[in-house]
């Protein structure tokens, strides 16, 4: 075999494994992200978490939106009424993920299940004036098993459903 055959060989032998591993990593990159879904988790709840501590939240029409990059029309609207109502009686809902594991992560075409296991820290406190707050209600830990539920439109993952499988309270 001469030189140039065996240049030209190895030249279509590279240029075979070029084309499969660009037609694989086509595949990979079509397929949903269990990093995308798994962020969206998190960034639902960093929101949640700002918004229930905020005193100006709700002063804005548009802090009704704060949840719709992550969270369904549903979702987003039950978590908006959820902190309107209890700010509109004076509390506020200090909380901390101090940890998240995911377990479980099914995915279905444009549908994805995600089962969590979460520690929170939460702490509920009252405004007495603009510079001045009191406890509400003692410090709890609690722990979850959460259930996801996620749909991808426009290739944006968003929570479609949340459903709280199991909690534990224990106060700090």
């Amino acid at each position: 075999m001469t030189l140039s055959t065996r240049f030209r060989n190895m030249t279509r032998s590279l240029l075979c494994f070029l084309l499969i591993t660009v037609s694989l990593s086509g595949f990979a990159a079509a397929e949903p992200s269990d990093r995308e879904i798994k962020n969206t988790i998190i960034a639902y709840n960093k929101a949640l978490v700002e918004a229930a501590k905020d005193p100006t939240f709700l002063q804005n029409f548009d802090d009704a939106k704060k949840f719709d990059p992550f969270a369904e029309k549903d979702v987003a609207q039950k978590l908006y009424i959820w902190i309107k109502s209890w700010h509109e009686n004076n509390l506020y809902m200090d909380a901390e993920l101090l940890k998240i594991s995911f377990r479980k992560q099914q995915i279905e075409g444009d549908k994805a299940s995600v089962a969590t296991d979460e520690i929170w820290k939460y702490s509920y406190f009252r405004h007495i004036d603009i510079n001045k707050t009191v406890e509400a209600w003692q410090p709890v830990k609690v722990y979850y098993k959460i259930e996801y539920r996620l749909v991808r439109k426009h290739g944006t993952w968003k929570i479609a459903k949340i459903k709280v499988l199991s909690e534990k309270e224990e106060k700090i």
